[in-house]
């Protein structure tokens, strides 16, 4: 499965591609919700790793855009900011899974595992000016991946 991380924290984006790349699936990082547009359009991922609160752009904001230009996209968004609110603002959008942070890597691993057993592949993307994509954002306290 070819997956876009989407993360801020550069040490966390990198431990999650390894692991990703250890489970035998192709992911590309990117450190903003601005790249992740740009990364999305080029790569045509199957499924995108988000952040539901980066720097430059609000999680239902990415995933909104996603959704425009590849209305079946498979997003998963993660945060620490685990309010019922946010949740609600982003499962608004659609999103396959939300996990709050921090997780067991065995949590992923599993979900990765039960899309892979799905087929999921990826979808077709509407031609459009601006890419899309999803984020992970994360601290860099407690950190348990």
């Amino acid at each position: 499965m070819k997956v876009l991380i989407v993360e801020s924290d550069s040490d966390l984006a990198d431990t999650i591609r390894k692991m990703l790349h250890n489970w035998g699936h192709k992911a590309h990082t990117c450190g903003s919700g601005k790249d992740a547009l740009k990364t999305f359009m080029k790569i045509h991922c199957d499924l995108v790793l988000t952040e539901a609160l980066l720097p430059d752009m609000k999680g239902e904001e990415l995933i909104s855009r996603l959704k425009t230009f590849s209305p079946d996209m498979h997003v998963v968004a993660m945060t620490w900011n685990n309010s019922r609110e946010l949740e609600a603002r982003i499962r608004a959008q659609g999103v396959l899974y939300y996990m709050v942070k921090p997780f067991e890597t065995e949590s992923l691993r599993s979900l990765l595992e039960h899309l892979s057993r799905r087929g999921l592949k990826a979808t077709k993307t509407v031609e459009s000016r601006e890419g899309s994509a999803a984020v992970v954002a994360r601290r860099r306290a407690n950190r348990r991946l």
